[in-house]
């Protein structure tokens, strides 16, 4: 009988020792998530070419679809379990004999925090194109001054909470900021903007649990903690000067990038741009002034693999022909092919007014 006991005791031992490994053990896993969502909010009137459009306040239906990559490399990287994914939206811009309407669709990246909890906390950045049903037309709608392609790129961010209703359903509440425009292909180009709520619900299609992985606040820092790379952008302007309304422009840029922390780098550099419609504006009003123009450049990176997200702040040294404000923005995102040499596109914008939107390739020193 003790013998039997002992045995009784040691076999159950080792089930709940057992059972306790297998509840702990972290399985990767990158789940499908299928959602829905309503958005709604208000057209910013940011030129006073705009002023004539009445109040608008566009509202949307999106569909989106996502992979959770619920993997122990993701934790690492981010502290998150992100969410890849594509969404397609329809957009009826409040203003049909004006602004029309739009389907736009996005790819997006989704981090999100505090999944152990039940609510937990999420950013979106994403990126795509857009269709556009009513562009302006000199004779049949010269009151849409924010686009004039049917074509279009879109970029989205915003944040927002996710409470989990089930281990498969999930209800979301976000706010974001979008943007759409043509980069500067043609004009008028003033854009889109309009900052939105949406609410949503989503579920994936086998049952979710989020491990508990300790969090991870040393993160080792990267082998090379500075960059120093020289870019070459072109594109064309957004800009209308006397019969034209496409212009080429080019430039050279150097910047200095030094890590932070965790995946974040500043950065200062300096840009040369050479835009022939201001050459061309300059030629029309018989003016005694050079049209290039240089920069100085600060700002911040996101250092993401092979990946890098940038925003920058510029301040003109050199801009003898003034049109514009002497301060704009800078938005880029590059893809290093290796150590060396990386390319992608940017957008560069006069608060919300697209300039033009340029590819680049670069090397990094």
């Amino acid at each position: 009988m003790k013998k039997t006991s002992i045995f009784l005791v040691g076999f159950l031992f080792v089930c709940l020792k057992s059972y306790g490994q297998k509840d702990t053990v972290f399985v990767e896993s990158r789940p499908l998530f299928l959602g829905v969502s309503f958005d709604y909010g208000f057209l910013l009137r940011h030129s006073e070419s705009l002023r004539e459009i009445e109040d608008a306040y566009p509202f949307g239906i999106r569909v989106d679809g996502s992979k959770l990559l619920l993997t122990r490399k993701s934790w690492e990287f981010c502290n998150c379990f992100p969410r890849v994914g594509v969404s397609l939206a329809y957009w009826n811009w409040d203003n049909a004999e004006v602004l029309g309407s739009g389907i736009v669709s996005v790819g997006y990246l989704e981090p999100y925090f505090l999944t152990q909890k039940r609510t937990s906390i999420f950013v979106r950045m994403g990126l795509g194109g857009a269709y556009l049903t009513n562009p302006f037309d000199e004779e049949t709608n010269p009151r849409n001054q924010s686009y004039s392609t049917r074509l279009a790129f879109s970029i989205v961010l915003g944040a927002g909470l996710n409470y989990r209703l089930t281990d498969k359903l999930n209800l979301r509440l976000a706010a974001k900021y979008s943007h759409i425009s043509n980069g500067g292909v043609s004009s008028p180009n003033k854009g889109l903007n309009f900052p939105t709520v949406s609410v949503g619900l989503n579920t994936s299609l086998v049952p979710i649990v989020y491990p508990n992985l300790p969090k991870i606040s040393n993160r080792k820092p990267p082998d090379d903690k500075t960059r120093l790379s020289l870019v070459h952008f072109s594109g064309l302007s957004n800009a209308t000067v006397g019969e034209r309304d496409r212009f080429f422009v080019f430039g050279f840029a150097g910047n200095y990038s030094r890590w932070v922390g965790g995946r974040s780098a500043l950065t200062v550099g300096t840009e040369w741009a050479v835009d022939f419609a201001r050459r061309e504006q300059i030629q029309l009003e018989d003016a005694d002034a050079a049209f290039p123009q240089g920069a100085l450049l600060v700002g911040h990176e996101f250092w993401l693999g092979r990946i890098t997200f940038s925003q920058q702040l510029g301040i003109y040294y050199f801009n003898q022909f003034r049109t514009t404000d002497d301060v704009y923005q800078r938005y880029g995102l590059t893809y290093s092919f290796n150590k060396r040499i990386f390319a992608g596109f940017a957008l560069k914008a006069h608060r919300h007014v697209a300039d033009f939107f340029d590819l680049r390739i670069g090397y990094t020193f």
